[in-house]
């Protein structure tokens, strides 16, 4: 049979297949005198095929074509060929117009070297004599993971983008049925890719649809994933990336099938803390499939189709991590040919996509394109991974099964093998494992910008997800026998996942449509807040009495603590004047505003305090004293600059040192408002700034610093003190006026500590920018959770932002625009200074993201004052800041003992609930120290029964005494059976 078919294997690999036929005329023309020579210099074509084929004998050859005149060889033709030491012969029969031949190679041939193959061609009278080189090619494995990228709102309003991935999924299973018996890698699988889908399907579900799909996940039809959305994980809390991961534990529980992958789309990168979160959950691999072209950095240029055994700030906890080629190939080469509107269709006639030609806009030549290329790179695995999507919220391409089919029937190598994550890293894995680096570090997010087209929300939502811990851990402090708000969280947390997920909008911002997306979007944030603050009030509810004047502080921490409280004017109309339990007046002071501010001193961990607010004036302090630039009390001294409103100077009157930098173009909280891609020299200071006194001690003071500021109707800046206090506290109000024009907004700190390190707190980890980040990370700007810290050997800075999590170091960096493919716009080290801005807000983003937001938009900020680094000063002052006392009017004090204590001030309590099972208290603990920490529990009440360790899954394991030891920047989380 005349193989007819050419193959185009793309430019360089003709340049060079081209020049590698041999001939040797002279002896040609002495070994076959007999016989009319053909002329092979100038007539005969020789290419080596990027691929092999199926061998009579089973085996796969690679193939070889050799192309001629027409008709110069025609009838029975002898051919030989000898490569690496074996000599096969064959014998065809040519059609008179035959112009070329296909030869398949001795097996092994050019596999793993390159090789010399001789061949013989001869006809009645014609000879044709070749040496060639055969260039190596692997025998490669090419893995296609079938999805529907899930997009929440990008192509359609949510609730359609939801029915259509919901339907896909019985689509899918019928596929699957139909195409069961198909030889391997060509029967179908699907991968919901997000456990949301699931859940939603499942929600709706009948009991019969329910039974099919837990038996074709059992089948491997349905192939689950662990992660319940695809979100900025740079973005997350500590639990909330816990979350992220917990659904998959249900669906363990509702199949029977481990679930041991994650999958993340589109987003380019993934926070370090992703490694102990996924592991805690039973995953054990995290693939990475990022978007192609948009805002995506060097993230292509380091990791993509080369795995790593990522390892956790723990140094000992490990995933498989695999970067995947870009998920939006399946659109270039075959949905953008379709039409979106076609394959995005939500009703109508049919509910997947087929054509007459499943093989048309396939693999071919791409996949042979893109093994040349690793292969030209020496890459050490011969296996491919990529996603086969038609679109965003695209219908299943229904052709996929049969062009795998005929692919494989065609091509022995590249063998197609379409699968589902799990079955792609046992693959790796069992092949490899031996070869797969460790590396360790932050693939700092790229996309965490968008966050900033949002500002007022995200702030919201950063409140809500740790009102909700707050919420849990009263829950345990107060006994409640009850309900233990399962339900009510999970469905919180969920809320927060939906703000946190990484589609904000519509495709086309301007669009008619995008109005009702951004509104839905927008309802996902007011129900987080809604919900976590209902949940907080119905724990506090049983011991609530409204209209008392006696008031419970409450500690949801894991550590005796001070701070201001604040009561407002109509619960504190009793008076001015704060009494503790044992009748003994604490500082007061009724502020501006009408509020009465109280100082709450050691609330016991867990634990809490009664305060009674009674007739008369206010206990004096010595304390804060206020000037109309400058505040000051015991530890610190404040100045304010009358021109601009910044903070000129921050004294520690301990040590004297000036933590301001002085010769920085920007002090402390100072405004800066950026057009476009404008550099920092360009940015816009405020204008007639008016300083007045807002609070005048003794206990509280502060300034009220008003001013013009571009891009808004008015900014104005509190800056404020407490007594006692090492820290100042700064409240930001900016009224933004909403335009398209591109803009940012940043404020300023630029500290002067000689020497400094900078350490960023993460989830679950502290990470050093530029030193703990894997090559290819985003270094324009950070995402944080908590806190940032400065410090040297004898003085630092400790940094919180309360509602923006967005940070660039050193200058103005995140003014990047639009697609933003010029790689050289993103920096490749990170500047060694002492300035942290905080991006407050912009509108960067050229889809997705809303294009202008206006109103009443808050920030705040906090510097704590200190000598060297302590981490865990660091990280007690940032959770400090984030879950403030919670107070609730009372009859009485409902708490006799705190429910647990220890003292090891590196180790926080992470989380401390009530099991889901109901018959237990979860209580996990994180270290924030880079070394070993040992934590011996106490337990000032009722001690338990038992404590097991246990993962996020709650499944208790073994038996532990009281003492716990943590891994550096570890995590441990015990069963407590009272």
């Amino acid at each position: 049979m005349i193989v007819r078919q050419i193959i185009w294997v793309g430019f360089v690999a003709l340049l060079f297949f081209s020049n590698s036929c041999a001939t040797d005329k002279k002896r040609d023309e002495h070994a076959a005198p007999q016989t009319d020579l053909y002329n092979v210099s100038d007539r005969v074509g020789c290419k080596v095929q990027p691929f092999y084929k199926q061998r009579e004998d089973g085996k796969a050859g690679r193939e070889v074509l050799l192309s001629f005149d027409e008709g110069a060889f025609s009838g029975e033709v002898d051919i030989s060929v000898s490569c690496e030491g074996e000599e096969e012969a064959s014998t065809i029969d040519l059609d008179h117009d035959a112009s070329e031949i296909s030869l398949l190679l001795p097996p092994g041939a050019g596999v793993k070297r390159q090789c010399q193959a001789r061949i013989v061609v001869r006809g009645d009278t014609k000879i044709i004599r070749k040496s060639i080189i055969v260039p190596p090619k692997g025998q490669w494995e090419v893995y296609i993971y079938p999805h529907s990228h899930v997009d929440i709102g990008y192509t359609a309003h949510q609730d359609t983008v939801q029915k259509l991935h919901m339907r896909n999924i019985d689509v899918a299973i019928d596929i699957a049925e139909k195409t069961k018996n198909y030889p391997r890698g060509a029967s179908h699988v699907w991968n919901p890719e997000a456990l949301w889908v699931v859940d939603a399907y499942l929600e709706s579900a009948d009991p019969e649809e329910k039974t099919k799909f837990i038996e074709a996940v059992q089948k491997g039809w349905i192939c689950l994933d662990g992660n319940y959305l695809n979100t900025n994980t740079s973005a997350n809390s500590d639990e909330e990336l816990l979350k992220l991961f917990h659904y998959s534990n249900q669906m363990e529980e509702l199949t029977g099938v481990p679930i041991e992958t994650a999958v993340q789309f589109d987003i380019p990168g993934a926070s370090w803390g992703v490694v102990q979160a996924a592991a805690q959950n039973g995953i054990k691999s995290f693939f990475l499939f990022p978007n192609n072209v948009a805002r995506i950095g060097r993230i292509r240029e380091y990791w993509e189709q080369r795995p790593f055994y990522w390892v956790a700030p723990d140094d000992s906890t490990r995933i498989l991590f695999i970067q995947g080629y870009p998920y939006g190939y399946g659109f270039t080469l075959k949905g953008s040919k379709i039409g979106q509107p076609v394959i995005q269709k939500y009703t109508g006639e049919y509910d997947r996509i087929t054509t007459d030609d499943p093989m048309a806009n396939f693999l071919d030549p791409f996949i042979f394109n893109e093994i040349e290329r690793l292969e030209q790179k020496n890459h050490p695995y011969e296996m491919y991974i990529m996603t086969w999507a038609l679109c965003d919220n695209s219908l299943i391409d229904a052709d996929l099964p049969e062009a795998v089919k005929q692919w494989n029937e065609t091509y022995a190598y590249p063998r197609l093998v379409i699968a589902g994550a799990k079955e792609i890293a046992d693959a790796f894995e069992s092949k490899y494992h031996s070869i797969i680096p460790e590396i360790r570090g932050d693939y700092t997010e790229y996309w965490t910008d968008g966050l900033g087209s949002d500002a007022k929300r995200v702030g919201w939502n950063r409140l809500a997800k740790e009102r909700l811990v707050q919420a849990e851990a009263l829950n345990i402090i107060l006994d409640h026998k009850g309900p233990c708000l399962l339900k009510e969280a999970e469905d919180s947390w969920r809320w927060i996942m939906l703000g946190t997920e990484h589609t904000w909008g519509y495709m086309d911002p301007a669009a008619e449509p995008a109005t009702a997306i951004e509104a839905t979007k927008a309802s996902y944030f007011q129900q987080a807040d809604q919900t976590s603050r209902e949940i907080l009030n119905s724990v506090l509810e049983p011991v609530t009495k409204q209209g008392s004047n006696s008031f419970a502080v409450f500690n949801t921490l894991s550590w005796s603590r001070a701070d201001v409280v604040i009561i407002s004017a109509d619960e504190s109309s009793a008076g001015d004047r704060v009494v503790n339990e044992e009748g003994e007046p604490v500082p007061s002071q009724r502020l501006s505003t009408g509020d009465l501010a109280f100082l709450a001193t050691d609330i016991p961990p867990f634990g809490s305090k009664m305060y009674h607010i009674v007739s008369g004036d206010p206990h004096a302090v010595t304390g804060c004293t206020i000037n109309s630039t400058m505040l000051e009390n015991e530890k610190v001294k404040v100045v304010v600059d009358p021109e601009t409103g910044d903070i000129q100077s921050l004294i520690n009157k301990q040590t004297n040192h000036e933590y301001v930098n002085q010769n920085a173009p920007v002090a402390l909280n100072s405004y800066r408002y950026l057009l476009g891609a404008d550099s920092s020299e360009q940015a816009f200071a405020p204008t007639d700034v008016k300083i007045t006194i807002k609070e005048n001690g003794p206990l509280v003071v502060s300034l009220l610093i008003e001013s013009n500021a571009e891009g808004c109707r008015w900014l104005k800046r509190e800056v404020g003190l407490m007594a006692g206090q090492p820290w100042i506290g700064m409240r930001n109000m900016i009224d933004k006026i909403s335009t398209r024009t591109k803009e940012g907004i940043h404020f300023g700190f630029a500290f002067d500590i000689p020497g400094a390190t900078t350490r960023m707190d993460i989830p679950w980890g502290v990470m050093t920018p530029g030193y703990d980040q894997i090559p290819g990370s985003n270094k324009n700007w950070f995402s944080f959770q908590r806190w940032i810290d400065i410090s040297n050997a004898d003085c630092g800075i400790t940094w919180t932002s309360t509602y923006s999590p967005l940070v660039e170091f050193g200058d103005l960096t995140a003014n990047i625009l639009g697609v933003a493919l010029d790689e050289e716009q993103w920096m490749t080290d990170v500047e060694n200074n002492q300035t942290i801005f905080s991006w407050g807000l912009n509108n960067h983003w050229f889809t997705n993201f809303p294009l202008e937001q206006g109103g009443v938009i808050e920030f705040q900020y906090q510097v704590l004052t200190h000598h060297g680094y302590d981490p865990g000063l660091a990280n007690r002052f940032g959770l400090e800041r984030s879950r403030p006392f919670i107070t609730a009017p009372v009859e009485r004090d409902p708490l006799k003992h705190p429910v647990v204590s220890f003292s090891n001030p590196n180790v926080a309590v992470s989380m401390l609930k009530k099991s889901d099972d109901g018959e237990a208290i979860v209580l996990r603990l994180r270290s924030v120290s880079d070394k070993m920490e040992s934590v011996q529990l106490q337990w000032p009440g009722n001690p338990p029964k038992r404590i097991r360790r246990c993962n996020a899954q709650e499944k208790p394991g073994r038996s532990i005494g009281g003492e716990l030891i943590l891994n550096p920047y570890g995590v441990e989380s015990c069963y407590i059976e009272f």
